[in-house]
């Protein structure tokens, strides 16, 4: 009689790939959003593992929508195009780390998500916690081989808890624009950690190893718009960031990103959020006001 193998679960599958994978924690963070706040449609190069701790988050993966209620932990794959923003009516916080895998072993294409229950919250919300730590710990120049182990030992701890009882929110293919040519990517690598260069673009092109005309077009094709556009959604996203988490002057801020003239940088700011550099201290204030 012949014997098969059962099938086992997308995240089982998955869970065996992320565990023969090494998979390098590249980001750790926690953070507190105001609704509408989010991330414009991009291009995530890393996979995100997330934990939502309050509010609800409007994710959108390739085109298509999904709700994810405080409470839920969910596993979104790398160089996948996404945006996401806090529903209106509450304040969002979630916890969450960044990390790279092998492709062929550990992205598919899909989303898993997962419910927990009060018990489960606060367990999951420890062990970010203590991620969050390691990684730190790795940014001040701690024993780096020592410390990217536990890192991987904490993440891969996590996985195995979360993949077996995630539900797999597949997205429809056909939707998908076209592949990321394998030049294009090594340049988005490359760009994640330059991008303030005056040289950005050209150094860019460079990177890709490919005809500046060719890697424009494939570029295109798949981000659905140009290098330098992208650039300058790197660059105002880093500037959010800065007044959302500092207490740094608008100058200091123009200065980090690029920009000499902070009444210049004030005006494409708005051109690109919608509303001026000063609007988000005004939105961390609201969050500080619901908290109390």
């Amino acid at each position: 009689m012949n014997r098969t193998r059962p099938l086992a679960a997308p995240g089982l599958e998955l869970l065996e790939r992320a565990l023969r994978s090494p998979l390098l924690v590249t980001r750790a963070n926690r953070r507190k959003f105001y609704a509408g706040h989010g991330a414009k449609d991009e291009v995530i190069t890393t996979c995100r593992f997330i934990l939502i701790l309050s509010g609800e988050i409007s994710y959108v993966i390739e085109g298509n929508e999904y709700r994810f209620a405080a409470g839920t932990q969910f596993l979104i794959p790398s160089w996948c195009r996404r945006w996401w923003n806090v529903v209106e009516g509450g304040v969002g916080e979630i916890i969450w780390c960044e990390f790279d895998d092998d492709p062929k072993e550990i992205s598919r294409g899909d989303c898993f998500a997962r419910k927990l229950d009060g018990h489960e919250v606060l367990f999951e919300k420890r062990s970010y916690l203590q991620l969050l730590q390691l990684w730190a710990e790795s940014r001040r120049g701690g024993s780096q081989d020592g410390i990217g182990l536990e890192l991987e030992g904490q993440l891969k701890s996590m996985l195995g808890r979360f993949l077996p009882r995630a539900e797999m929110g597949g997205y429809d293919r056909s939707r998908q624009r076209v592949p990321l040519h394998p030049g294009v990517k090594q340049a988005l690598r490359w760009i994640e950690d330059n991008f303030v260069r005056p040289d950005a673009v050209s150094r860019l092109v460079m990177e890709s190893g490919l005809t500046p005309n060719y890697f424009r077009k494939r570029f295109r094709e798949a981000l659905g718009c140009s290098p330098g556009d992208y650039i300058k959604q790197l660059r105002f996203r880093r500037a959010r960031y800065l007044l959302l988490e500092t207490d740094w002057q608008h100058k200091r801020v123009a200065a980090e990103i690029g920009f000499s003239d902070p009444l210049y940088f004030s005006r494409k700011y708005r051109e690109f959020w919608g509303h001026p550099p000063s609007d988000e201290r005004i939105g961390v204030a609201a969050v500080s006001r619901a908290e109390r």
